[in-house]
């Protein structure tokens, strides 16, 4: 079992957020539930620019540890809570954070430690905890590692001058691009059954392949998010961070040996190769009915909730094969999945009009699961087929973590293989790019799509138009 192997700091910037209550506060929780922190002196500090004491900031700690977990460990939160800490302050405040610079001793028992600091807050403060924290809090005896959370800018320029910031201070070594999708077993497994199985090696590879499609549904909506939402969109908040990584896991060239260097290489490598033709007929975007009277919302807002795409893969493995990416919010139901279309041999085309073609599932939410869709003859002397699935759940059943508890501690462990690069986001923002340029620029119309339903009617012209359609496979 991996556990944290040195003293840690985790100071978290914009505590107050939503982030931390949902995904970071449990995160330390399920760290220290599975024994993972008993060697080490950790502390947690909250940082924000809301006035309240540590006991109040204790009770909100506390509370959203309630919410995410089951059965919460009463004498265990209160053990937790002992090292969690609140300091409140503007973000672009120097003597702010000299204070707290000079506190920070006080509460770290032992001095030789990493400091953790990580950017729960909107981009557009950035530039002063960048700039504070690497005068004020990176020492000798207690390093500082930074942890952000995507979306990395939002677009190449953007990204790049953030980028540049960074760089000016920190180490490369420093920086933690997080996208918390990396975080998830089913996620990184979609490249661990492609080493771990050579039938799989064998039939990826787009000889074989009619399509891939790509689809990451949520039931949920913006969730009071709008301040966020409306900034990025779902093009920007899925489909260049999650579902690329996700296809970059499932196509891109296996290297020899997996580490932080050839993972972030070959990823790099197959986004360069995402081509885009004839960007207004290949990607849609849509609306769900009811997001104009969403809390912070402008009533004249274009902003996606949903967007599918076609993209092709430019290089001679992938040479002719049609990607479609989907993804939306209101949707009929939590379904994040791979689908690989197979081509049919010349013997079955036309032979038997009810034999469809062969298909391999690979289910990430809401349960992991990798299913065949084969076809064998039904009983009887006429010769008819009928589906046959064959599969299994590919949930963890080893050393496994909560997502963000994952990516926490290979921050502290100081391992950036389950974070990004920033050529591989640079990457990514290139093929992004000229399809926000048409949004802008209306050349892609906004379409309505009702709640609890299966998104726009665009989408599915999207793959009807080459002959093909959506596969679902909904539990």
């Amino acid at each position: 079992m991996q556990v944290a192997d040195q003293n840690f700091t985790l100071v978290v910037f914009g505590a107050s957020g939503s982030l931390a209550k949902l995904k970071i506060f449990p995160g330390v929780y399920h760290l220290a539930l599975e024994g993972r922190l008993n060697d080490v002196d950790y502390q947690v500090v909250g940082y924000a620019r809301s006035k309240m004491s540590n006991e109040k900031f204790r009770e909100i700690f506390a509370e959203a540890v309630r919410a995410a977990v089951d059965n919460v460990d009463e004498k265990l939160l209160l053990k937790i809570l002992e090292r969690v800490h609140y300091y409140s302050g503007e973000y672009d405040d120097e003597d702010a954070y000299h204070k707290l610079a000079g506190w920070l001793p006080e509460i770290e028992e032992k001095k030789d430690r990493v400091r953790l600091v990580y950017f729960s807050v909107p981009p557009s403060v950035f530039s002063s905890i960048i700039h504070n924290v690497c005068t004020k809090l990176d020492t000798e005896f207690a390093k500082v590692r930074l942890i952000l959370e995507k979306p990395f800018g939002y677009n190449y320029r953007t990204a790049k001058e953030l980028e540049k910031e960074l760089t000016s201070c920190y180490d490369e070594h420093q920086l933690y691009l997080l996208d918390h999708y990396l975080g998830k077993e089913a996620v990184f497994n979609v490249l661990s059954l492609r080493y771990a199985n050579s039938i799989l090696t064998t039939l990826i590879k787009g000889k074989h392949i009619a399509n891939i499609q790509i689809t990451a549904f949520e039931p949920g909506g913006i969730e009071g998010r709008a301040g966020y939402f409306e900034h990025v969109g779902t093009l920007r908040d899925m489909v260049q961070s999650h579902v690329f990584q996700i296809l970059a896991f499932l196509v891109m060239s296996l290297p020899a040996q997996i580490n932080e260097e050839t993972l972030h290489r070959e990823k790099r490598h197959v986004f360069e190769d995402f081509k885009v033709d004839d960007i207004e007929d290949s990607l849609v975007r849509g609306q769900y009915a009811g997001y104009l009277e969403e809390d912070g919302v402008a009533s004249t807002s274009t902003t996606e909730t949903f967007a599918a795409l076609k993209l092709k893969i430019d290089n001679l493995r992938w040479h002719g094969v049609p990607i479609y990416l989907r993804t939306g919010k209101k949707m009929k139901q939590k379904w994040t999945a791979i689908v690989i279309e197979f081509k049919q041999h010349s013997l079955q085309e036309g032979a038997f009009e009810d034999l469809g073609t062969n298909k391999l599932v690979i289910q990430l939410q809401p349960q992991e699961k990798i299913e065949f869709k084969l076809y064998t003859k039904m009983g009887g002397t006429k010769i008819a087929f009928t589906e046959l699935t064959t599969g299994r759940p590919i949930f963890c059943s080893g050393d496994c973590l909560h997502e963000h508890g994952r990516l926490l501690l290979e921050a502290i462990r100081g391992n950036r293989l389950l974070f990004l690069s920033f050529e591989e986001v640079f990457a990514a923002w290139k093929v992004i790019d000229p399809l926000l340029d048409a949004f802008a620029e209306n050349k892609v119309k906004l379409e309505k799509y009702e709640v609890g339903g299966m998104g726009t009617k665009g989408a599915d012209k999207l793959v009807s138009d080459d002959g093909f359609m959506w596969h679902n496979y909904f539990d």
